[in-house]
């Protein structure tokens, strides 16, 4: 079977500026190459010990830990519709007091919780957890998940972009059990890979995900570890899924005869991926080709994938309006993120939008500025003209 692997993959846990930069800690690049979980049907990262090893110890450092912080920016769009979702599932199970939270962040979500009545705890196997724990009052162990610390059980177990990031999500969702009460609820927010797998879009593809969902695959992962899927939902705003897993009164050992999954989609998804990459070197030749022109990647992450794969050279440029970006780097790639007030004073000519999610606020952002004087390309454009 053909497969797509990248010999060296930026390895993504920070940004910082060039000065702040310390190396030694873990590797700037590790190779990555994509995997199937026919049990589950699911797209994965090949386990790979050193990515793993490397993960778990930015992790217990405080790094990549989630963006539901008060200095995040991203907390508050992407925050306020899961706490909307979740506050639906409140309403509809009125029995709902006892709450845990795995991979808390900044407490965010815990410390709304909390102020409303419920009984709220927090797991996260970061310090900076804990330490935003202590200021909003809400008690946070400082452990991974499963822990024996956790004394008792709860009616809900509910965590966001965690999943993704473990290396066995079925025994994980297993460990729930002994934690639910029964007809317990688990809430699951992750990110959605369901257009890129159908797209044949690598983009998605980043060190610290294990596993790229989607509405199938989560719904079969829930299944698996012998939840009773009640709902899986796409996110009003960004590019997430939402699902809501009931805990059985008895299990029904669903896992011993679960079925295997033909390999169809990851086929396709493999051969789409092949083309979009050969697609992507053509036009970043064509533009480079040309000594006049000068190239620009918004939303840089995701190129880093096609960046890497490619082996590009610079010089191109790399925009971003997240705040808390601007001014820094990638380990592995020297390349400051700007943003769009930096385009404003020094536009490119060619910019490539590597979001499948905000392609058209970013396209309207450009042409209500530049209008045609930047000629803009973008990664759902390159996808669907390969598929056709």
């Amino acid at each position: 079977m053909q497969n797509i692997k990248i010999a060296q993959l930026p390895f993504y846990w920070r940004l910082v500026s060039r000065e702040e930069k310390v190396d030694g800690i873990v590797d700037s690049k590790y190779p990555f190459s994509f995997d199937f979980n026919r049990e589950l049907g699911l797209v994965i990262q090949r386990r790979d010990t050193q990515v793993l090893a490397a993960l778990e110890k930015i992790y217990q450092l405080g790094h990549n830990i989630g963006y539901l912080q008060d200095a995040n920016e991203l907390a508050r769009p992407y925050g306020t519709d899961f706490i909307r979702y979740l506050n639906n599932v409140l309403v509809k199970n009125v029995n709902i007091r006892r709450i845990l939270e795995i991979g808390c962040g900044g407490c965010v979500v815990l410390a709304d919780l909390k102020n409303r009545g419920f009984d709220v705890l927090g797991i996260d196997s970061s310090p900076f957890a804990a330490l935003e724990g202590t200021k909003k009052g809400v008690e946070v162990l400082t452990d991974f998940f499963p822990s024996q610390r956790i004394e008792g059980t709860y009616d809900l177990i509910f965590h966001v972009d965690v999943l993704e990031h473990i290396e066995d999500p079925v025994s994980f969702l297993k460990h729930h059990y002994t934690r639910l009460n029964d007809n317990g609820l688990v809430v699951v927010n992750v990110p959605d890979a369901t257009e890129s797998i159908q797209l044949g879009d690598i983009s998605m593809a980043m060190h610290q995900h294990l596993n790229y969902f989607t509405l199938k695959s989560l719904a079969r992962t829930l299944q698996a570890a012998d939840f009773e899927v009640v709902s899986v939902d796409k996110a009003k705003y960004g590019g997430s899924l939402y699902a809501i897993g009931r805990r059985r009164a008895q299990t029904s050992h669903a896992a011993n005869v679960y079925a295997r999954f033909h390999e169809e989609v990851y086929e396709a998804f493999i051969a789409k991926a092949i083309k979009m990459v050969d697609a992507m070197r053509s036009l970043i030749k064509e533009i480079t080709s040309n000594s006049e022109n000068t190239l620009g990647f918004y939303v840089p992450l995701r190129s880093l994938p096609y960046i890497a794969t490619l082996q590009i050279h610079y010089p191109f440029r790399f925009f971003d309006d997240t705040p808390h970006w601007h001014h820094r780097e990638f380990d592995g790639v020297d390349v400051r993120v700007e943003n769009f007030e930096d385009l404003r004073a020094r536009p490119v000519t060619h910019i490539i939008i590597m979001s499948l999610t905000f392609d058209h606020i970013i396209r309207k952002k450009i042409h209500a500025e530049f209008g045609e004087t930047i000629q803009v390309m973008s990664l759902s454009e390159v996808a669907h003209r390969t598929n056709q």
